[in-house]
């Protein structure tokens, strides 16, 4: 076959399975901004997500807080390819006020963004397999997701005797199609495995950029929600 023969084919092949849409982890309204001043607005936010809570917010400048804010705002802004973040770690160490934050700034600079926690996901496949209306495919296709408490939700849904998976079949659809899926979990990699299985920790492996809060409960200290 002639070389000019096979590219031809090669581009229809292309075109024809270029069904995935590439979503920018920069929401459109904010490419152009820097690293210095996303992180400078992430944590501005934050602060108000802890307030917003009747919180006092601490000083937070060298302190592992502030070390992941950074760390999200180099995921946004930096050249790393991968496509989702995941935030794990302790109980009440600031990940879904991170989570809240980062939210807050997606919604002002993208469309298309849903926020919902795993036991919700699990709520609306049930609600489909009822013929309910449901918000699960919904979850599934947005451009952006923000999907906190990984591990929360029951691990099967069972319907005539059959078990599905809806976590892990929501994760498979989106790391497909490469769709941005901002998650917070309590489970280590460990649990990750005995929970979703091996292939849910592999998927988290390729399309997350990890960042682990270590730090003692926020929520312990002052006897107030920090999360």
């Amino acid at each position: 076959m002639e070389p000019t023969a096979i590219q031809h084919l090669m581009s229809a092949i292309r075109q024809n399975t270029s069904g995935t849409k590439h979503i920018p982890k920069l929401p459109p309204k904010l490419i152009g901004k820097d690293k210095e001043v996303i992180q400078a607005v992430l944590m501005e936010l934050y602060q108000d997500v802890v307030e917003d809570r009747g919180c006092k917010f601490r000083e937070i400048a060298g302190t592992e807080v502030a070390e992941n804010i950074a760390a999200a705002a180099e995921w946004m802004t930096g050249p790393k390819l991968k496509t989702s973040l995941l935030l794990q770690g302790t109980l009440g160490s600031g990940k879904s006020s991170l989570m809240n934050a980062l939210c807050s700034l997606y919604r002002f600079g993208a469309s298309g963004i849903y926020k919902c926690t795993a036991l919700m996901v699990y709520d609306q496949f049930k609600a489909k397999l009822d013929k309910q209306p449901s918000y699960y495919d919904e979850f599934k296709k947005a451009d952006y997701l923000f999907l906190d408490d990984l591990g929360t939700e029951p691990a099967k849904c069972k319907d005539y005797g059959v078990d599905y998976t809806p976590l892990p079949e929501l994760i498979y659809e989106r790391y497909e199609k490469q769709r941005v899926t901002i998650i917070s979990t309590n489970l280590s990699d460990d649990r990750i495995v005995a929970w979703y299985g091996k292939r849910v920790l592999d998927r988290f492996e390729e399309m997350c950029e990890r960042i682990v809060f270590l730090g003692d409960s926020y929520r312990e200290q002052i006897g107030k929600p920090a999360e």
